[in-house]
């Protein structure tokens, strides 16, 4: 039920990135950046899958972090809907229908599955240390590694379904 709940901030939290206002150099800023990342990709593929896999698990695993892994967490999904603002202001589409085309993307709700699956465990983690003693905060630090290798698993078959996307488009 939390990472249902956390899947829903992530994804909130994305839509008032989109939603953002920003100047016409930002966007162009931010959306060379991006063209950046993807030619790599596209002009190195052996290595996308890392690229791509590299950078998602950093975010991933530092919202595992308990109270900043969530303020981390929605800055991270707040700054891809900046990606999805720019876009729209460059291109003149509407962020929000970009946004919704993006989520048909297997690669993209299972990135925001890992990332809902790090962020409640940081919150049962806080809750837990806050609430439930030392013992209950043993047995939470005992399910972390099972959250942390699914939330990696997720992350890299992400990854390779991304790629392969990219590389077909």
């Amino acid at each position: 039920m939390l990472v249902a709940v956390f899947f829903a901030v992530g994804f909130a939290s994305t839509i008032a990135g989109a939603l953002s206002s920003m100047d016409s150099s930002e966007a162009q800023m931010i959306l060379r950046e991006t063209e950046n990342v993807r030619n790599i990709i596209l002009n190195a593929p052996e290595i996308g899958v890392a690229v791509i896999f590299g950078n998602n698990l950093i975010h991933c695993l530092f919202m595992f972090v308990p109270v900043l892994g969530i303020v981390h967490g929605v800055y991270v999904l707040y700054s891809t809907g900046r990606v999805l603002a720019a876009l729209g202001a460059l291109h003149g589409g509407n962020p929000l229908l970009l946004l919704l085309s993006v989520m048909v993307f297997p690669h993209a709700v299972m990135e925001y599955v890992a990332y809902s699956l790090a962020l409640s465990e940081s919150f049962w983690i806080t809750y837990t240390a806050a609430k439930g003693g030392l013992k209950a905060l043993k047995q939470e630090l005992n399910s972390a590694p099972k959250m942390i290798t699914a939330s990696t698993v997720i992350l890299l078959l992400a990854a390779v379904v991304e790629v392969l996307i990219l590389l077909q488009a």
